[in-house]
């Protein structure tokens, strides 16, 4: 758990794992320059239960504070929390089961439910149903370019596959992507409870709402270098769409000198008269129209998650 500036949320988030029906398990806090009372508050709860350790960073910012985590904790599983969520009671039990009764190369993630003192906004709870229904699903590595898949205070894997991706030290921000791109890479095996194992506060101080790491174009820039790494065969690239999406795609494709063809949607049955493309779809339109158009590229043989992906 890194934490900074914390002090409003974190001992909330501590009783919350304190009360884990699960026991056996250990807090690393990591204290990344806090101005206010956070450590004070972690190391109340150190006092009076050895399972909570907070340390400083050595470092500045959640990657290092990460790094230094993995480096001090112990178990053979690891999960991540940030300071201002919540744990439901049973998290890290359903976890660990689903965990135990499932390949060694898994990681175990979990339904998320926003909360907030104000109204949730639309776009949030959208987010939500998304990443709700596409883990629900299994579609995760079929929608790898979209979104995050993962939520970043959400799953359990074991020291070995974290090990596997370099452990949090390799990691770029948005690090939250950036880990679950390499997990993709490495083809683990995602695993789901079916049920909410994250309460995810939603506040205007939330980091991914304030720093320039988590803004649209460093997730662009992360997953497109992913997409030419990993799914890219040099075939034509076709970028869909006519929009901010697409402008961004089409930027850092040019800046990387990879040829590629930009094509209105609206055109989109185009796309028959060529051989083996890779589409990148920087829409995402209504469940209708994105039905026909899924169904159309099944009808011309091109399979989403291998020739075409959502952006």
């Amino acid at each position: 758990m890194p934490y900074k500036n914390a002090a409003e949320w974190i001992f909330d988030c501590l009783i919350s794992i304190q009360n884990q029906s699960f026991e056996n398990w250990e807090v690393i806090g990591v204290n990344d320059s806090s101005t206010d009372e956070s450590e004070e508050i972690f190391r109340e709860f150190q006092k009076n239960d050895p399972r909570f350790k907070t340390f400083q960073n050595p470092g500045k910012g959640i990657i290092p504070a990460l790094d230094f985590a993995f480096h001090q904790s112990e178990g053979k599983y690891i999960s991540r929390i940030d300071a201002d969520d919540l744990m439901p009671e049973k998290r890290l039990e359903q976890m660990r089961n689903l965990i135990l009764d499932s390949p060694e190369n898994t990681v175990v993630t979990g339904l998320v439910q926003y909360f907030a003192d104000q109204p949730i906004s639309e776009g949030y709870r959208s987010y939500e149903s998304w990443i709700n229904e596409i883990n629900l699903k299994g579609l995760q590595s079929e929608n790898i370019y979209r979104e995050c898949v993962i939520a970043s205070p959400n799953w359990l894997t074991s020291r070995e596959v974290m090990d596997s991706v370099g452990g949090f030290s390799k990691l770029s921000y948005p690090e939250d992507y950036d880990l679950v791109l390499k997990w993709y890479e490495k083809a683990v095996n995602f695993r789901v409870v079916p049920e909410v194992t994250l309460l995810w506060r939603e506040h205007s101080k939330r980091t991914s709402r304030n720093s320039e790491n988590y803004a649209q174009e460093a997730f662009f820039e992360l997953k497109i270098k992913a997409f030419l790494r990993l799914d890219f065969r040099q075939n034509l690239l076709i970028v869909w769409g006519k929009n901010p999406k697409s402008k961004l795609i089409s930027m850092i494709l040019e800046a990387r000198d990879i040829p590629f063809e930009h094509h209105d949607l609206q055109d989109y049955r185009n796309v028959e008269k060529i051989q083996k493309p890779k589409i990148l779809l920087a829409v995402y339109p209504s469940e209708n129209e994105r039905t026909r158009i899924q169904n159309y590229l099944i009808s011309i043989n091109l399979m989403e998650g291998k020739d075409w992906w959502w952006v």
